[in-house]
Parts: structure tokens; sequence; C-alpha cells
């Protein structure tokens, strides 16, 4: 029985909020390199369209973390689908809406390779923090 015990306490799941904080910190600490470099190599408009690139993926991140959050205490299995399906659906479409208004109001002065980089380094970081987690959960 102890042993059952110290497993459950070892593999104790890591709350949402703090699965976001550390995925956010990840996505914040690219975005501005990215935006960095882009101003070294395209002056202000590089690092605007960084900036709205990487934080239009933050923004969907952090409205996704509050819907994932309602089913954080379920024991249902079809609730936490749900509420998933939900939250990515909603950071996908916060994503789309974000960066449409970007567009809209920088309008001429968006640097296609810096907003794709961006949004690309804030993305694959998200999955990377999330994998960073799980591995260091299971240590």
């Amino acid at each position: 029985m102890e042993n059952k015990d110290k497993n459950t306490i070892k593999n104790k799941n890591i709350s949402i909020a703090g699965l976001f904080k550390q995925t956010a910190k990840w996505q914040s600490i690219s975005t501005l390199a990215v935006a960095f470099l882009a101003y070294c190599f395209a002056g202000l408009p590089g690092t605007v369209s960084a900036l709205i690139g990487g934080g239009a993926v933050l923004i969907g991140g952090f409205v996704a973390s509050l819907i994932a959050k309602r089913s954080e205490n379920s024991t249902d299995s079809g609730a936490i689908l749900v509420n998933m399906l939900k939250a990515e659906a909603t950071k996908v479409l916060i994503i789309i809406l974000l960066l449409w208004l970007g567009f809209k109001m920088a309008a001429g002065n968006i640097v296609p390779l810096a907003l794709m980089a961006g949004l690309a380094a804030a993305a694959i970081l998200s999955g990377a923090a999330l994998t960073a987690q799980n591995v260091k959960k299971q240590l």
C-alpha cells in the first residue's frame, strides 16, 4: 500500500493553470527572441510582425486554457474530451481572428517571414513545453 501511495503522489497531475504558465513562459521567450532577430533584419515592421504572430498564439492559448479549466475536476471522460475540443477550436478561431486584426491594423507594414517565424516559434514551443512538463512529471 505504501508503494501505491508514493506512485500516486509522484504521478500527480499538474494543473491546467500551471501548464499554461510554463507554456506561456516558453512562448513569450521565443516570441521575443524572434522579434529581436526580426528587428535586426527588418527593423520595426519586422518586430511588430513577429509580435503579432507570437501574440496571437499566446492569447489563443490563454483563452483555450480558461475553457479547458472547466473540466479540470471532472472525472467524466466525455465531458473532458468535449471541453478540450472546444478549447482547441476556440484557440484556432482566436488565432485566426487576431492575425486578421493584425493584418488590418498593420496594413502595408507586415513582414511575412517575421510573422510566420513568430507564429511558428510560439506554436512549436507550445508543444515542446507540454512535452517537457510530461517528461518532468514522469521522472
